[in-house]
């Protein structure tokens, strides 16, 4: 029987996937490319709101993380036989240039500034299931970076 406390899960694999090696775009690491963006809009926060379809600062990138991000959602609810109209608010927050944290950051593990994201589902009842995790980064510089071989 399905749970909406299922959705803290759901949370958790967001999260680990958005922060993934594999989260790409266009080639190059996701979140390379969302602290570009950041720091182009002189702002240490990109915001996807998942069901509304939009992202916070505005831009007409990485509208395919959306798809990647809601198909998600969508494959792990359909196999738990959670309806998605449970679902009232889906947001992935990737905050940037954050303070060390210990339980998100290894120090000196890798090169860049540390950084968390946090996925925060809200149910239909009003209960905000979330998790946080974070890592180091760099902006997304293609001299630097290795490209997925398809592109």
């Amino acid at each position: 029987m399905a749970r909406r406390s299922q959705f803290k899960g759901i949370a958790h694999n967001l999260v680990k996937w958005s922060l993934s090696r594999n989260n790409d775009y266009s080639g190059y690491w996701a979140v390379g490319q969302l602290y570009s963006l950041a720091i182009e809009n002189k702002c240490q926060e990109v915001n996807f709101d998942i069901l509304r379809n939009t992202i916070t600062p505005e831009t007409h990138l990485f509208f395919d993380l959306f798809s990647a991000q809601l198909n998600i959602i969508s494959q792990i609810t359909g196999e738990n036989c959670i309806p998605l109209s449970w679902l009232k608010k889906a947001n992935v927050i990737f905050k940037f240039d954050v303070e060390y944290q210990d339980k998100y950051h290894f120090f000196g593990s890798a090169l860049g500034n540390p950084m968390t994201c946090s996925v925060e589902l809200t149910s239909d009842f009003g209960k905000v299931y979330s998790y946080t995790d974070g890592c180091n980064i760099r902006h997304h510089d293609p001299k630097r970076e290795y490209r997925r071989s398809a592109f």
